[in-house]
């Protein structure tokens, strides 16, 4: 095995990769992360001495350098040698950086051990590039993978696969000469990974290339318990020897997922390129591109645009690479998009009518949505502001020109992410107009579609709030010149009643524009008992307050940090004694034991108190993006059936609790004024209602 002193004489073809990969990386992220405006800590736990002996950079000078360019005055790179030859060395070549660049003569493990306490509220980027596998443990890292989500946190570590297979000791384990040396490697390895899922794969009769892969991939998933994007990439000396190291990146922003991607394709198959062909005739004479032979991506773009019609271009390019992470780079994506569409068996929606990152995707044969033709025809209240409206199918076969969005749709726009349905999968869901006014819910409810939704925002579901003046612009403006009568749902993307702590109270800073004119109302969808400002408010006639309830039982398992639905009954009370309209929603409903007597005792309590002007009904249903970026995932036990809006509880059971509510609403209280949200064509045709007549939360 070579020292490693002979490590550093010269740049071997996987330093050129992992060096690559590392430079070109730093440019992005260094950019990206500048805009955050908090200190930026670098940390290169196993340095070297920063130039080869050949002259080559080492990852000290190119962290520093890229560092200069893009982030001068707002960095600090840490780099640590346990060689006192390399340190002396680091220190020589790193004396133009001054203060922002620390040589540590010490081991990375105190290093590590230490950080935590002094990091704070810093970006953090930690790059390990150790000489085999020591002072790398997992516990090492882990109190940096669980940071706050509110700090930016990235890693790059580089496994050594020989040094993997000799800790495994496979060999020794297999002839039964398991020794005080053998225990303690595998004790090292153990540390390493964070676990013994290795020992399975390690001493198992696999080849040891895929022995590398496994292991790899367990590791990986252990990563993503913390940071949800992870990637990594092989490295060797040529095609068709070794692998020498896996390089591992883990973030938690999916962007970082999606540059990454490109960043190790292009260096890993660009550089087996340069080897191949070096030299020999063809040496320089071709691009790496057309040497790929890349795998057709044709099947894979079509299968996950037909599951989730209306895909942006941006969230399937995600999806693909979280499970093909590297096999292609965005252009060969984007070129056989564009090939999709060309043979028209891909079809896009987009308000620039070009293939953009925004673009909606749909598979040819199954698109038929609601919106028939954009007319081109909008009104102006002043030069910034313009009302857009397009053609529509309605549910009952009417053609009706409606409003599409107001300017750019940051404000209001049309809820159009369900598709017109066509089979009996497809979810019945009629398209309304959202204000949006705000981000963010301040609840945590586990199966919350906003985690999904926000999970590009790095502060999450966090409420966030948008300008009063450009709201008031755009809502006077849409109040003033649409005809139509229209619901504003303020509560789709937020809880309409989390802005009652600003100035004005949102409630009373958008009621007060409703009521000055009868034809359009505005929609509160809310858990909140937020109600004073708008109990002392005269009147509200053009307001809906819908209230989202679920049993009891049910609310304290999983609508985490909401008040008990006997609370937000009593909220809901208050105001329909006030004259207000309150409309309320069971939804999700969740087949836990008993579940027949929660769900009418929560029928009784909202009866006891008042009568709703309608009822909507909901079953538990989760998005895979929901899936993805929830915490809680216990619910998921209960989604065995898959629609056109994800996943959902099964069938008969979905119909028994319906069938149960709808009967109890009828006999006892004679009440029918009731329907289902997100459900499907088959399930209202099994009911005995007509979907084409559907008055739910969101509409008239």
């Amino acid at each position: 095995m070579k020292s490693e002193s002979d490590f550093f004489k010269g740049k071997r073809p996987w330093s050129k990769i992992k060096d690559r990969v590392l430079g070109e990386y730093l440019v992005p992220y260094l950019r990206k992360v500048a805009k955050l405006r908090k200190p930026i800590v670098i940390v290169d736990a196993f340095a070297g001495p920063g130039i080869f002996e050949d002259g080559s950079e080492g990852s000290p000078l190119i962290i520093c350098k890229t560092a200069e360019k893009h982030c001068p005055d707002n960095y600090l790179a840490i780099f640590v040698n346990k060689k006192k030859k390399f340190h002396l060395e680091l220190q020589k070549n790193l004396h133009s950086f001054k203060d922002k660049a620390i040589p540590i003569y010490g081991d990375a493990k105190k290093l590590l051990e230490k950080l935590k306490t002094i990091v704070g509220e810093a970006t953090l980027l930690i790059y390990l590039d150790p000489f085999g596998l020591k002072d790398c443990e997992f516990r090492l890292l882990e109190p940096y993978l669980g940071r706050d989500k509110r700090y930016s946190t990235e890693v790059i570590i580089n496994l050594s696969m020989p040094t993997l297979h000799r800790l495994a000791t496979p060999k020794a384990v297999k002839e039964g000469r398991i020794t005080e040396r053998t225990m303690k490697l595998n004790e090292r390895l153990t540390k390493v990974l964070g676990g013994e899922y290795w020992k399975e794969i390690m001493w198992s009769d696999l080849s040891s290339e895929n022995k590398e892969k496994e292991v790899v991939k367990m590791y990986s998933e252990l990563l993503k318990k913390y940071l949800s994007y992870v990637g990594y990439c092989p490295v060797r000396e040529k095609i068709g020897k070794r692998v020498k190291y896996y390089i591992m990146f883990a973030s938690r922003h999916p962007d970082a997922l999606i540059l990454m991607n490109d960043i190790m394709h292009k260096a890993y198959f660009g550089i087996m390129h340069e080897l191949e062909y070096k030299g020999t005739l063809f040496e320089g004479r071709f691009d790496w591109r057309e040497n790929m032979k890349y795998e057709n991506i044709t099947e894979i773009t079509l299968a996950k645009v037909s599951k989730s019609p209306g895909i942006t271009r941006k969230d399937l390019w995600l999806e693909i690479i979280k499970e093909n992470f590297m096999k292609w780079d965005f252009k060969y994506f984007n070129d056989t998009l564009k090939e999709m569409i060309k043979s028209q068996k891909i079809e896009f929606d987009s308000t620039t009518r070009r293939l953009n990152d925004n673009a909606k995707l749909y598979v040819t044969s199954s698109k038929q949505k609601f919106l028939i033709k954009e007319t081109k025809i909008y009104y102006k209240i002043d030069s910034r502001v313009k009302i857009h409206y397009n053609e529509y199918l309605t549910f009952d076969g009417r053609r009706l020109k409606l409003v599409s969005r107001v300017n750019d749709g940051s404000i209001i726009t049309r809820f159009d992410k369900t598709p017109f349905p066509q089979k009996s999968t497809d979810v019945i869901c009629p398209h309304f107009l959202e204000l949006k006014w705000a981000y963010g819910c301040p609840f945590d409810c586990a199966w919350c579609y906003l985690k999904g939704t926000f999970r590009f925002r790095p502060e999450g579901i966090k409420p966030a709030f948008k300008d009063y003046d450009k709201i008031k612009l755009h809502v006077e403006t849409f109040l003033e010149r649409v005809e139509s009568p229209e619901i504003l749902n303020t509560g789709e993307i937020s809880d309409s009643l989390m802005g009652e702590h600003l100035d004005p109270p949102f409630s009373k800073f958008i009621i007060d524009m409703f009521e000055k004119q009868n034809t359009h109302k505005v929609l509160f969808v809310t858990k909140s008992l937020n109600i004073k400002n708008i109990l002392n408010l005269p009147s509200a006639k053009q307001a809906i307050f819908s209230f989202s309830l679920n049993a009891i039982p049910v609310a304290r398992r999983w609508e985490k940090r909401t008040p008990s639905p006997l609370k937000r009954i009593e909220a809901a009370k208050k105001l329909y004694d006030k004259g207000y309209t309150v409309r309320i929603r069971i939804d999700p409903m969740v087949p836990i034991e008993n579940w027949e007597k929660h769900y009418l005792n929560l029928i009784n309590l909202i009866f006891a108190n008042f009568i709703p002007e309608r009822i909507t009904l909901g079953s538990l249903r989760g998005l895979q993006s929901t899936l993805n970026n929830t915490n809680d995932k216990s619910w998921a036990v209960y989604l065995k059936e898959n629609s056109n809006w994800g996943k959902k509880i099964d069938f008969d059971t979905r119909y028994k609790m319906y069938f149960l509510v709808l009967e109890y609403l009828k006999n006892k209280y004679n009440y029918t004024d009731v329907a289902l949200c997100k459900e499907t064509v088959a399930m209202w045709e099994e009911i005995g209602m007509d979907w084409k007549k559907i008055k739910c939360n969101c509409v008239w």
